[in-house]
């Protein structure tokens, strides 16, 4: 039987960093980590494990800041007292046996700490280090240009706000972090990495190194900004988690999707399809003064790929958008993209096999009663919930009831819900801040609710079915903007509509919507700043280059 932990004194830095966008990977709670651990405990000296750790995150150091231009010789490392410092100290060691200036700082706090960073201490002494003590009133560290800057001062077991020393270290470094390179072991002090909340000081690293598995806080909420660069290395523990990754007792496993993994998920277009081949999508709310919220999410469905799109909106005139209607005009006609149909709800509901719903609807008796209509109709539909919908939903007993029955009658047709985190409180009767405390429990909640896929939209928005969780690994800033979760709404109906799986539609469309504002082509930044029609016309750009990409996979283009 192979070894679950092939680690040796001998492999010591021989590393296997990995990033998410390279290899799909479980992403783990704290919980879990711990759970890990003790698993991994049982089969090895746990030193051997930190002694791992802190080798290849000092060797990887070394790689990156030799090509630096900033290049500098000195460290300074921070340990706190717990394993996190037994980390720092062994890359201190590690560091000064490359060749660097290390000062190892420790905040120790008067604890002795565990056998593992007592043992760590030893091993910076036998190479050369001397630690120094920092006591409250002693003189925070000099921090010049090029320094490199360790964090291990807290690690993943941070739940309440830095205090004390460790916190003005923190804000110390953060003030100085445009002039230094910053390196978080494990995971930046002060962050939650359970929820990746900061409730007080967290270190703003410029590089994170997490340890045996990624971690949820680190791709969720503030966790991603004070992350920056990810790379995380299983400590040759690989075996050992796939042995125990379906156990009920380690909890539900949350999954980051890798891009090439992704890439198998596209639509397949081929030289024999036609527009029926591609779905027929319509797009019902739009109340007067919202139209753009249904143009928005049609559009995206056209320019990703679904055959044919018909609007039904609930007030044909608006006089308020000059660049797709003109004044008094009757029926409503996108002059834009004059290629989207206007139907009445009926005629709409036979024409589509893929209904998005809620866009701009609003909450009168006017809009329940066009979503009422919309689950009586006798033929079944793949239904993609936002906004308004969801709304409803939330406040009408009677209109859950109608989906439950709608659920059960219509067993083989699609359904996503789509809520950002209030939208999310209101269907769970909850709070924003509860949600955001626990965003796995809250997804799987709506989807054994609703017997759906969810997708939790956020910073790391959580996709979720009855089987399988997976976290986005892609996005950023420019996604916060008015109508970006319209398009989002339109891109699933488009993927639906050329017969994705609801799970993979929903997945492979939230990885596009952040992929588009991330650096395209010679692009060498990412987007700050965007609107909701620029992402769309992103995501399109993005998606043509992933079908080409596939296409010469698959041996179709040459």
């Amino acid at each position: 039987m192979p070894e679950l932990i092939d680690l040796h004194p001998e492999n010591l830095g021989h590393a296997n960093w990995q990033q998410v966008d390279q290899k799909s990977m479980p992403v783990l709670s704290v919980t879990q980590i711990r759970a890990l651990e003790q698993t991994a405990f049982a089969h090895i000296d746990s030193f051997l494990l930190m002694q791992a750790a802190g080798v290849r995150s000092a060797l990887k150091i070394v790689d990156q800041i030799i090509h630096s231009e900033t290049h500098s010789t000195r460290c300074v490392v921070l340990a706190g007292p717990g394993n996190n410092g037994g980390d720092a100290c062994i890359v201190a060691g590690e560091l000064k046996r490359k060749g660097l200036q290390v000062d190892l700082l420790q905040v120790t706090e008067g604890k002795q700490g565990s056998k593992d960073r007592m043992q760590a201490v030893l091993w910076a002494l036998a190479h050369g280090i001397q630690p120094i003590e920092l006591e409250p009133d002693m003189p925070l560290p000099e921090i010049a240009l090029g320094t490199v800057i360790v964090d291990g001062l807290l690690g993943i077991a941070c739940d309440r706000p830095p205090q004390g020393l460790i916190e003005r270290l923190i804000q110390h470094v953060n003030a100085h972090r445009h002039k230094a390179r910053v390196y978080a072991l494990d995971c930046p002090s002060g962050l939650n990495c359970n929820t990746g909340h900061a409730a007080g000081a967290a270190i703003h690293a410029h590089t994170t190194f997490s340890y045996l598995a990624c971690k949820q806080g680190l791709l969720s909420e503030r966790g991603k900004g004070l992350c920056g660069e990810l790379w995380i290395d299983s400590l040759n523990c690989d075996a050992l988690l796939e042995t125990n990754k379906h156990t009920n007792d380690w909890g539900p496993f949350v999954h980051a999707v890798s891009r090439l993994d992704q890439l198998q998920r596209s639509p397949t277009r081929g030289h024999e399809h036609h527009k029926g081949s591609f779905g027929s999508i319509a797009v019902l709310g739009g109340q007067q003064g919202m139209v753009g919220a249904c143009i928005l999410s049609a559009r995206t469905a056209l320019m990703l790929g679904c055959g044919r799109v018909a609007l039904t909106l609930l007030h044909e005139t608006d006089l308020h958008l000059p660049d797709v209607q003109r004044q008094g005009q009757l029926p409503f006609l996108d002059l834009i993209f004059p290629e989207i149909m206007n139907k009445g709800l009926e005629s709409n509901l036979e024409f589509a096999d893929t209904v998005v719903v809620g866009p701009g609807l609003g909450q009168s008796d006017e809009a329940l009663n066009m979503v009422y209509a919309l689950l009586e109709h006798d033929k079944g539909l793949n239904m993609v919930w936002d906004a308004d919908a969801l709304n409803l939903l939330a406040k009408n007993s009677v209109l859950r009831a109608r989906l439950q029955h709608y659920r059960r009658k219509h067993r083989a047709k699609s359904l996503v819900l789509t809520p950002h985190p209030l939208e999310a409180a209101r269907l769970l009767q909850s709070t924003i801040d509860i949600i955001q405390a626990d965003r796995i429990k809250a997804v799987k909640s709506l989807a054994t609710q609703f017997d759906c896929t969810v997708v939790l939209k956020g910073t790391g928005s959580l996709i979720c079915d009855s089987n399988q969780i997976e976290i986005n690994t892609t996005g950023g800033p420019a996604l916060a903007t008015a109508g970006s979760g319209d398009v989002l709404a339109g891109a699933i109906a488009a993927m639906l509509g050329q017969g994705l799986e609801e799970f993979r539609a929903a997945s492979f469309s939230v990885y596009l919507h952040g992929l588009s504002v991330e650096p395209m082509g010679r692009e060498r930044e990412g987007l700050h700043i965007s609107h909701a029609s620029e992402i769309a016309q992103r995501m399109k750009t993005c998606l043509n280059h992933l079908l080409s990409q596939s296409a010469r996979r698959n041996g179709q283009l040459s």
